[in-house]
Formats: structure tokens, sequence, C-alpha cells
């Protein structure tokens, strides 16, 4: 596992061991990966490439998954699509494990607002 490279003038506000679950072919994937919230960004230290500026992200959603796991939805800003006639998509990034209400505490520490 790989530690956190911060920035200069970043700081850290919580680490957690997370699932990711990644809607890859239309089925769940799940990746057990540490997620890192900063004053900056949300990066998961994985082999997944998942690295959010918090000026990126629109927001998240707390609920649960099968009634059982609670989880956390962050949502990257909406960009027009490049083909299709579709608009706007958006990335989300679902996490559920352990430490997913802390992880809620975090983001609203950083700035980010519940949707």
């Amino acid at each position: 596992m790989t530690n956190l490279q911060l920035n200069p003038g970043e700081s850290r506000i919580g680490q957690g061991l997370v699932s990711y679950r990644d809607l890859e072919k239309h089925t769940y994937q799940c990746w057990h990966a540490t997620i890192y919230v900063t004053n900056q960004r949300v990066f998961l230290d994985t082999y997944t490439g998942i690295e959010l500026k918090l000026s990126k992200i629109r927001g998240f959603t707390f609920g649960r998954i099968l009634l059982f796991f609670p989880s956390v939805t962050i949502f990257g800003q909406a960009e027009k699509t490049v083909i299709g006639e579709h608009g706007l998509t958006e990335d989300a990034y679902t996490f559920t494990g352990f430490p997913i209400k802390k992880l809620k505490d975090w983001l609203q520490q950083a700035g980010i607002q519940e949707l």
C-alpha cells in the first residue's frame, strides 16, 4: 500500500479502508483500497487511478446498499458528452466499508455538500 504524498499546502482530513464499487460491463466489481480526503482532493490508493480535486466534485450522497451496507457515492462535475445527444454525463464513485460514516464527515469537513 502506498501512502499519499501531500502537495504543498495540503493537509489530510481523514483516511480509511473502503471497498470501491465499480460498475463495469453492467456488473459490480469491488476493489479494496485506502481512501484519503484532504483539503484539496479525494484520492483512492489503488490501481483504479481515482483522484478527484475538490473543485471537480459536485457533491455526495449517503445511503445504503441492500438495506444493510452504508455507502457514500461521490459525484463529479457533469460534462457534455462527446458522442450522442444525451447532453450531460457525470462520474459517480460508490464506496462501502467500515469508515463510511467517517467518510461522510470528512467530505463535509472538506466543504463538499451532501446532495
